[in-house]
């Protein structure tokens, strides 16, 4: 059983952290071992005619019509075989057999005629990692294996020998053996030198390495893996953006409790000699502020909520009444059901607008909105540089509130136009008074070119729920008639054949 847990868990997390992997389909045409072209210094070799023909070839690649471009591709090579290109020509000829979904023709009468005609190529080298990636592709995962072991023992230290180790470690995470996945992203993690083919792979590969790392609690691998990538301060960034999720999995599985517990004891252990010993500047002081939250986050995954809670107190202690502290601090209290806390934290701001805003929204947040109204009443008052910001809050709150009426008259001060009308419009709505509602509609549909086909489609909406069903259908057939093009069209077009029976074009309408 426990076993079967901790297989489950680090299968769950493989699954996610080889997202971020490039797939080899994608690594081809990025042309990271230059697959799909050629060095103009070979280029450079080829006579004239020869170059006129790859040209032409390459020019119907580039439309994405295989057939035509594996027939000049072949034309190429029966003219020219003894060609500077004739290598590449082949080698893009098989690449055309697999976008024709002729695998078997791409590895035996493509790929391999490549490495056996010209050994020497670099056609050659990128013709044997193909081999593996179509048969891959295929589903042929022996022969798959087979074909990128080859291509390790004979091009390792090429770029093709990366994306080898690349799909070997994909094949691993298929076939749940994390600990082989493991062992081919460190390759190409610690073992792949970077330029500008390569770079993009290792960066990705160290972050999936790190994400399996930190699965199986091994803090120092997945910290070294990023440190690949990264330096401080982004090296902490991202040890704390990636390290959460896989404590907060290990803890909250009992036989992996312990086992997370270490995860985070070793992260807040990084991340302690981090934070600069005596704040002097602004940029020091907000050093301490980030690490400090790494740490606490950290403790909060763990589920260790004193902990995290002491972090907070230690940071008000050292730097005071710090805004960006009380705020993240109450922000954090909410997520333990600490709404009083939260609440003491938010009112202790020293921007006094700031704290009361989210004093108003939390009360927003626990239903009562109209107690957060006269909250938004005094910054209104207050703050007449953003009273717009506030006017629009009473409304909101008015409405969430089921006060359609105060709402409508609050958002006639507002004048973010339209969406004010179509909030105004709605609460007609809730208060069923459908001609007004419908008339603010067609106020928008008149005045606001880019919210016209919403409106009307609202109009047909509003006539159906007054009983007016005739006149909604005539309204649903002109949103499809006067918007053919909007996503509106479609879901009136959808709706009038769900609702109605009615078939229409959406370039006019047809009813049954």
């Amino acid at each position: 059983m426990r076993a079967k847990l901790w297989q489950a868990m680090i299968v769950a997390t493989l699954v996610v952290a080889s997202s971020v992997l490039p797939s080899p389909a994608l690594a081809a045409k990025r042309g990271s071992p230059k697959i799909d072209e050629m060095p103009l210094a070979r280029w450079a070799k080829l006579r004239e005619t020869e170059r006129y023909q790859l040209n032409l070839s390459e020019k119907i690649w580039r439309e994405n019509n295989y057939v035509g471009a594996a027939a000049e591709y072949e034309k190429f090579l029966s003219l020219y075989e003894s060609s500077e290109g004739a290598s590449f020509a082949q080698l893009k000829w098989s690449m055309c057999q697999v976008h024709l979904k002729k695998l078997n023709t791409a590895i035996k009468d493509g790929y391999q005629t490549v490495i056996d005609y010209w050994p020497d190529s670099p056609e050659a080298i990128a013709a044997a990692y193909l081999i593996g990636k179509t048969y891959k592709d295929m589903g042929d995962i022996p022969l798959a294996k087979k074909a990128y072991q080859n291509v390790l023992t004979k091009h390792g230290d090429e770029t093709v020998g990366m994306l080898a180790k690349i799909d070997l470690a994909e094949i691993a995470r298929i076939e749940q053996d994390p600990s082989k996945q493991i062992a081919m992203l460190k390759e190409v993690v610690f073992k792949t030198e970077r330029d500008a083919d390569t770079r993009r792979y290792c960066v990705e590969a160290s972050r999936t390495l790190a994400m399996l790392s930190f699965a199986q609690g091994a803090f120092v691998d997945g910290k070294d893996s990023f440190a690949t990538t990264y330096q401080e301060p982004e090296l902490s960034y991202w040890v704390w953006h990636d390290v959460r999720g896989p404590i907060s999995q290990l803890v909250g599985v009992p036989e992996t409790k312990e086992k997370g517990l270490k995860l985070a004891d070793a992260a807040i252990a990084y991340f302690q000699p981090l934070i600069p010993a005596a704040a002097q500047d602004d940029a020091e002081k907000n050093r301490v502020r980030q690490v400090s939250y790494y740490i606490a986050d950290a403790h909060a995954a763990a589920a260790r909520a004193a902990e995290a809670g002491k972090v907070f107190d230690d940071l008000l202690q050292k730097l005071g009444n710090d805004d960006d502290v009380l705020s993240r601090y109450a922000t954090w209290l909410k997520t333990q059901t600490r709404r009083a806390d939260a609440r003491n934290m938010f009112a202790r701001m020293k921007n006094q607008i700031e704290g009361q805003y989210q004093l108003a929204y939390m009360l927003r947040e626990e239903n009562k909105h109209l107690e957060a109204v006269p909250i938004y009443q005094d910054l209104l008052a207050k703050d007449a540089e953003h009273a717009q910001r506030w006017q629009w809050q009473i409304a909101e709150a008015y409405r969430e509130a089921g006060k359609h009426t105060e709402a409508i008259a609050s958002y006639q001060l507002c004048d973010n136009f339209p969406t004010n009308l179509e909030r105004i419009a709605g609460c007609y709505r809730a208060m069923k008074q459908w001609p007004q509602a419908i008339a603010t509609y067609t106020q928008i549909l008149g005045g606001y070119e880019s919210s016209a086909p919403g409106a009307l489609l609202q109009i047909g909406y509003t006539q159906e729920a007054a009983g007016q069903s005739e006149s909604a259908i005539k309204t649903f057939q002109q949103v499809c008639k006067r918007f053919p093009k909007a996503g509106e069209a479609s879901q009136a077009h959808t709706h009038l054949n769900n609702k109605y029976n009615i078939l229409i074009t959406l370039g006019g309408a047809k009813s049954e």
